[in-house]
């Protein structure tokens, strides 16, 4: 398998990865993705600020995707109930490697791809001199809190989304 940057031709494979990923959870009663989110506009964004990744087959068909930003995230400025692992802050100057909208593809689901897209996540930030990886989740999304623990990822508290929307935030050292 490849890990690589997300490209426009990549787009309609993308789309169909988060509508899988929104039914399962929709089926599974998590509140998580909801309204046709992540949609189109949200990966071409991400493409455009060449921060969308995919691990594709090595015929290039993505099965999974993330988004992964080395330049902090201003939602982990504040933590509550908790701390980060390492030093905060949200800025160019941010220590660590925010990773997003991770999906897999529905019939590839078991097989370890989010553990991949974590671990090449966590070269990205080594390359980047970044010393962790944090990603926040729905409190009720257990299969993503699953993965987290088995990657190593400690539970540091809870953040909040732009809307308010209360996530459980996770960091871990590389």
């Amino acid at each position: 398998m490849q890990f690589r940057k997300s490209t426009e031709e990549d787009i309609p494979r993308i789309v169909e990865i988060f509508e899988g990923a929104r039914e399962t959870m929709h089926a599974r009663g998590i509140d998580q993705w909801t309204d046709g989110y992540p949609a189109e506009c949200d990966i071409r964004r991400d493409i455009e600020a060449g921060i969308s990744y995919v691990l594709c087959t090595e015929e290039g068909v993505p099965l999974a995707t993330c988004a992964v930003l080395l330049s902090g995230e201003p939602n982990y400025s504040v933590i509550e109930n908790g701390a980060w692992l390492t030093e905060s802050a949200d800025d160019e100057t941010a220590s660590y490697v925010a990773v997003h909208r991770i999906a897999t593809d529905k019939t590839m689901r078991g097989r370890g791809l989010a553990s991949r897209l974590i671990s090449e996540a966590a070269i990205l930030g080594q390359n980047a001199e970044k010393s962790s990886i944090r990603i926040d989740t729905h409190r009720d999304n257990k299969p993503m809190q699953g993965m987290l623990a088995r990657n190593a990822f400690a539970e540091c508290g809870v953040i909040h989304l732009e809307n308010g929307e209360a996530r459980n935030a996770y960091e871990k050292r590389i």
